[in-house]
């Protein structure tokens, strides 16, 4: 491979931008706990959006849908349909006024918001860090 000047150089703007993108918004996120999980309340709604989606593209969900296809055919291309109606519709109609309410921000504050102390509620607590 031979790379001219021109590609080094943007292989190098890119490195160094990435870099110096990444210890300010290091350096932002970390004058508060609230800085660092919502941003400070400064990013807008669809920029949370695309780092929520960005979060979920992985190796796995493309297994399970290869799998689907296998198992049961082209009809398998509604199953991934069912998930959401539950999850967002479901989460965003009811629980997001708890956890808007209660002030957590994270899934193990919530277990030990909403369940106290108690052993099941350490023992959920512990399987949401881990997880």
């Amino acid at each position: 491979m031979n790379l001219q000047a021109i590609d080094l150089a943007i292989i190098g703007g890119y490195i160094v931008a990435t870099l110096v993108l990444g210890f300010w918004i290091a350096s932002r996120a970390s004058t508060s706990l609230r800085s660092y999980f919502l941003g400070g309340n400064e990013i807008p709604w669809y920029l949370l959006g695309v780092s929520n989606a960005s979060g979920m593209f992985d190796i796995s969900g493309t297994m399970w849908l290869v799998y689907l296809l296998f198992v049961y055919g082209l009809k398998s291309i509604w199953i991934p349909w069912l998930w959401p109606v539950f999850n967002q519709v479901f989460l965003m109609v009811f629980l997001s006024v708890w956890l808007r309410r209660s002030g957590v921000m994270t899934g193990a504050e919530w277990i030990k918001f909403r369940f106290g102390e108690s052993r099941g509620a350490h023992l959920a607590h512990i399987s949401v860090v881990i997880f």
